[in-house]
């Protein structure tokens, strides 16, 4: 089963917030 993840952020420069954060979140809940 696919599943889809819709993530709106920036970009910070510290890699607290922002997609990339968005990306650590979505890696971690499988």
């Amino acid at each position: 089963m696919k599943r889809y993840v819709l993530a709106v952020g920036g970009s910070d420069s510290s890699g607290g917030a922002g997609i990339q954060a968005d990306i650590r979140t979505i890696t971690s809940l499988g």
